[in-house]
Parts: C-alpha cells; sequence; structure tokens
C-alpha cells in the first residue's frame, strides 16, 4: 500500500501553469541622474522603483510630500554607499547569501523567459476586442446540465429538441442521460472559455447548445435561462471598458501561450521525488501547521508561511543538500526546494495528513516545473541580460548593505541609565498611564541619603525619618507618603519607583531638588487604554534606546564614506519629478508561477550626521 501512495508523488510535468506578470509601466521612466555616488549613480527610474513600489513614510501625505522624496534619496544613496564598502570588506559571500542571490536570479531568468516567450508574443485582434465589447456589459444566466459521457449528451439534446419547457421535460429524463444540473451566472472573461464561447453564441429562439466538454463541468449541454446587464462593467465608461477587455482578452491570450510553451518545454521530461524525503518533509511541515491552526485559518484554508519552511529547513539541516527531486537535466537538493517553495503562496484546504501531502505534492511539481523552465532560460543566457542583471543588483545592493549594517551594530550595547534619561526625556507621553504611591526621604546631598540608608539599619522606621529629616514639605508632615502621582508629571522619580519592586528600597535617585531615597507603597495604571507593564514598559525603551544608538552608528559611518566617496545630490531634478502617493506593499508576479515582494523597503537612513553631500543646484 505504501509503495503504491509512493507512486503517486511521480510528477508529470506535462502541465499547464496558470502565469500571472507583474505589470509594467506603460511609459518609461524618467532616466535623469538624482545622485552619484562615486562611480555610480542613482537614476529616477532607479528611485522610482523604489519609493513608489513599496511603502514610505509620508509620501501619502501632501505636506511631507517633498521632505519625504529627500528622506528617501538621501536613504537610497546610504545604501548604495553601505553597498559598495560592503563589497570592498568581502561581505556578502558567505553560502547562504549566495544560496539566496541564485534563487532570486532563477525567477527573475524565468520571469524574463515568460516577457519573451509570452508577453512580447501576444496582440489583441480587432474583432476579439469587438467580441469582447458585446460581451462585458452583459450577464447570462444559463442552466448547465451535466451528463456522465458525450453519448449521453447527444441523447440528450435530442431529447430536449426545441422545447422551451426545459424544467418539465428533465423531470423525465432517466438518470443515466443526466448527473446534474448547476445555474450559473456568467461574464466576460470567465475561467472556462469553452462554456463561455457557448453560452453567448445563444439566444431566446436557439436557447439550448449543442454538446460540450467544460474544463469546469465535464460533458453536457447549456441552456440559457436569462440575461442582465452587468452593473460593473456599465459603470464605466467607454475607454475604461475598452481596456478592461483588452485586459481580459490578453490574460487569456498570455495563459493559453504560457500553457504552450510550457507544454513544450516540459512534455519530454520527467522527475520523480524521492519517497522518504517527500514524507519526512511533509509530515515535519504538517506538524508545524497543526501546533496552530486557528491561527493559520483564513477563507476556508489554513496558511502555510515563509517561517515554516525556515523551520523545517533547519530541523532537516542534516538532509539539506540530498536530492530530493531527481530529473534528467539534473537533481534538485532540499534546500532547492524549499527555496523554491517561498516564493509561492501556499494554503491547504484540509489538515488530512493524505490530502495534506497531495497539495504538497502539487506544489513541489509546480517548483520543478518552474526550475525546468528556467534551466531553460540559463540555456538562452538569460541570465546576462539587462533586466535580470538590474532586477538581482537591486536585491544583492540592499542584501549587501544590510550585512554592513549588522556588523556595524552588534556590538552596539545599552546600559540601564541610557533606558532611564530615555524614560525621563519622554517622560509627559511614557509616563502617562502610570501612577505610584512612595515615602520618601529627600536629602539636600547624597552623603545626607547614606546617613538616612545608615539609620534605617540601626531600625529606624523611614516614616519617623521623614518627619525628621526630608526637605520635601509637602510629604514630610505625611511621614514622607506620597499619595499616588502620575509617574509623568515627576519622571525621573517616578520611573525609578515604577520599576523597583512594591515594599522594596529605591534610590538615592538624584533629582533637580535633591537626592531621594524611598520605599514603593503601590503601582497602578491610571488610564483604561491598553498599556505595557512597568516591566514590559523597561524592555521597549530599553529596545528604542538601542535602536537609537544603532542609528547614530549608521548614520556617522555614511556619513564618513559620503566624505570619504564624494557624493552629489541633485534636489532641484528631485523637486520635479512626480512620485506615487499610494503607500503599500506591491508584490511582482513571477512569469510561469510565483510571486515576491515588488522591490527592497528602503532602510530609512537619512539624518547623516557631520559631513553632509553636495547639494547641486
Amino acid at each position: 500500500m505504501q509503495s503504491k501512495r509512493i507512486e503517486g508523488i511521480l510528477i508529470a510535468l506535462g502541465i499547464f501553469l496558470n502565469a500571472q506578470v507583474f505589470g509594467q509601466r506603460s511609459a518609461a521612466l524618467p532616466s535623469d541622474t538624482l545622485a552619484e555616488i562615486g562611480p555610480a549613480v542613482i537614476t529616477a527610474r532607479d528611485f522610482l522603483e523604489r519609493i513608489e513600489l513599496m511603502p514610505w513614510p509620508g509620501k501619502d501625505r501632501a505636506a511631507e510630500h517633498d521632505s519625504a522624496k529627500i528622506r528617501a534619496l538621501r536613504s537610497l544613496v546610504a545604501e548604495y554607499l553601505l553597498s559598495q564598502e560592503a563589497a570592498v570588506q568581502g561581505l556578502g559571500h558567505d553560502s547562504s547569501t549566495q544560496r539566496r542571490r541564485l534563487e532570486l536570479e532563477r525567477l527573475m531568468v524565468r520571469d524574463e523567459l515568460y516577457k519573451r516567450e509570452v508577453l512580447s508574443r501576444v496582440t489583441v485582434e480587432t474583432q476579439e476586442l469587438s467580441t469582447g465589447m458585446h460581451r462585458y456589459p452583459r450577464e447570462l444566466q444559463i442552466l448547465y446540465l451535466r451528463t456522465p459521457t458525450r453519448a449521453a449528451a447527444g441523447e440528450l439534446r435530442n431529447s430536449l429538441g426545441m422545447n422551451r419547457a426545459v424544467d418539465s421535460t428533465l423531470r423525465h429524463i432517466p438518470p443515466r442521460l443526466l448527473i446534474d444540473s448547476d445555474t450559473v451566472f456568467l461574464q466576460f472573461g470567465s475561467m472556462d472559455r469553452t462554456l463561455e464561447d457557448t453560452a453567448y453564441a445563444l439566444n431566446p429562439r436557439r436557447h439550448v447548445s449543442g454538446v460540450l466538454r467544460s474544463d469546469l463541468y465535464g460533458w453536457g449541454l447549456v441552456v440559457l435561462m436569462g440575461e442582465r446587464s452587468n452593473t460593473e462593467a456599465l459603470k464605466k465608461s467607454i475607454p475604461d471598458r475598452r481596456t478592461a477587455v483588452e485586459s481580459i482578452i490578453r490574460r487569456r491570450k498570455q495563459d493559453a501561450r504560457a500553457a504552450s510553451y510550457t507544454g513544450s518545454v516540459l512534455s519530454p521530461q520527467r522527475a520523480e521525488v524521492d519517497p522518504a524525503l517527500f514524507e519526512s518533509t511533509a509530515a515535519t511541515l504538517l506538524e508545524l501547521v497543526l501546533r496552530n491552526p486557528a491561527g493559520r485559518a483564513s477563507k476556508g484554508v489554513y496558511r502555510i508561511f515563509v517561517t515554516d519552511l525556515d523551520t523545517v529547513e533547519g530541523m532537516l539541516e542534516a538532509d539539506l543538500q540530498r536530492v530530493f527531486v531527481q530529473t534528467a537535466s539534473g537533481g534538485l537538493t532540499v534546500a532547492d526546494v524549499l527555496d523554491g517553495l517561498r516564493s509561492r503562496d501556499m494554503s491547504v484546504v484540509s489538515l488530512d495528513p493524505e490530502r495534506f501531502r497531495n497539495r504538497l505534492n502539487a506544489y513541489i511539481r509546480d517548483v520543478v516545473a518552474g526550475e525546468l523552465i528556467a534551466r531553460e532560460g540559463y540555456r538562452q543566457g538569460l541570465e546576462r541580460s539587462e533586466n535580470v542583471r538590474r532586477d538581482v543588483a537591486v536585491w544583492e545592493r540592499t542584501w549587501a548593505a544590510t550585512a554592513l549594517i549588522r556588523k556595524l551594530t552588534e556590538s552596539v550595547e545599552v546600559t540601564d541609565v541610557e533606558v532611564m534619561d530615555y524614560c525621563v526625556r519622554n517622560g509627559a507621553v511614557l509616563g502617562r498611564p502610570y501612577e505610584v504611591n512612595i515615602r520618601e526621604v529627600l536629602s539636600d546631598s547624597l552623603a545626607g541619603s547614606m546617613r538616612v540608608l545608615e539609620r534605617m539599619s540601626r531600625g529606624e522606621e523611614l516614616a519617623d525619618l521623614a518627619r525628621e529629616v526630608s526637605t520635601r514639605n509637602d510629604w514630610r508632615a505625611k511621614g514622607g507618603e506620597s499619595g499616588y502621582f502620575n509617574v509623568g508629571i515627576k519622571p525621573a522619580l517616578g520611573f525609578a519607583a515604577l520599576w523597583t519592586d512594591s515594599g522594596s528600597i529605591g534610590g538615592p535617585v538624584k533629582l533637580r531638588e535633591g537626592y531621594s531615597l524611598f520605599r514603593v507603597m503601590g503601582k497602578r495604571v491610571a488610564v483604561r487604554d491598553s498599556v505595557p507593564s512597568p516591566d514590559s514598559l523597561k524592555v521597549l525603551a530599553r529596545r528604542a534606546v538601542w535602536a537609537e544608538r544603532q542609528r547614530r552608528v549608521v548614520e556617522e559611518y555614511v556619513s564618513t564614506l559620503a566624505k570619504e566617496n564624494g557624493v552629489d545630490i541633485h534636489y532641484d531634478r528631485l523637486r520635479g519629478l512626480r512620485v506615487n502617493s499610494a503607500n503599500m506593499v506591491t508584490r511582482r508576479f513571477i512569469g510561469f508561477g510565483g510571486v515576491i515582494t515588488a522591490v527592497p523597503s528602503i532602510t530609512p537612513i537619512w539624518k547623516w550626521e557631520g559631513e553632509q553631500p553636495n547639494v547641486v543646484p
């Protein structure tokens, strides 16, 4: 039984791949140079690609639009400087980075092959456009009569004849001719081209079709039940309708062309999965999903995340270089397959182990098909094409800059004093949700606080000492007790108390009015908003200080690089550059299957300290 199931994992490569392509700009981007960084330049095209396709703070707000462009360009200059220095230092040549680069290059080679073999060869004819414009505003209601065989469909067609009372006639049709019937609302651009063409060819006088085989429903007949307007289509202007229709036709022809080309490349080939490695991978991945299925449920499916594949890679580390899929042109290792899966939006409809394995097998089949298509692209030398080299270079620069940033900041440490200083500086905001109650002795000097500690060690009560020697008059009469006060009002004292255990002695804390020695009587949250606990606040503050320290280290380093390498920024050209204000993550669909983030996000490094770049008028 086991061997039969494993045979089902053989990958049939003569398959249809639904290809989606990342939308290209209708007009060429401007090529004016915006910045010069030593031998490198940043053109308007480079800049627009990075700022428009990913979020950037301020570009969606009119008042900040110009300053947002300046910050983004300065940050992009910083990335170039850091990547150049990373190359000098030999960073980015580790095996992990090289593996990531190779997988990206495979995707870009495949995408370039799609552009050449599919996109460039698809045109929309006038007659096709005319037919689409006629169908687009109309929505048809049809009845699909599904039959077991072609012969049964023919016999059913003869039984119906020209009878308009289809419902009454169907009641007398024997079960051997009719499996079931489905009511379908059909629009131009449906998934099933055969069904659509058949339905739109019908009219009130000829309302029953001939025999057809639908991709969705199998053998059967179409009965036209009615027609209504496509309200979404009618809302559009005639030019917009034409654009929508042309897009539908082009997509369909691209899919057909991609399927034909894919078949020509893959049909002679065969691939086979290693059964043991497949079972190990499937079991490991299913185990991860089953740990928290509710957290993955979305719209009727269970999502599989890239982080799951990272975890699987760690658990199968010893097997990563073993051949997972064998093909005549060379095998794919476990690492190759996992890399290929990372560019797929993976989900399963069932957590049943058998169905889960079947779905995973389908994804692996797509990965193998994509790899063999990419190998055809390499055979044609597309890795040397301008588009592929440019796309890979964009990511390589980001990875190199990130590697150098990591090296620069890995030794940054933060002290408790720095965390306290940060909280005090931002006390009005950070301290607002919290209140503390303390018993305090305020002294004029540190020596005075030390004498209070000494007397407490001999058994004297802090309340008695407060009444006797504390210089804070407001609290002295109450034995030094403050009552609850907002931490944000007295941040230096308030935060010290907030981070001291209740009942414990804190201080001496240096304040503007002296030195405070206190015992924490109580703490509480003063607002109903969801706020972090005092300990969590301290952790968050430490992270903020750490990030600020890292930022300064990197900016100072970039400033030095800018001085050494020479940087010219053409702000006048930048001002005249129009930037789309949409602030969202854009994804790029790869030809012949797969999806990735369109471009890397720009790391914000624009507050350069010290030497500033030249501003070229």
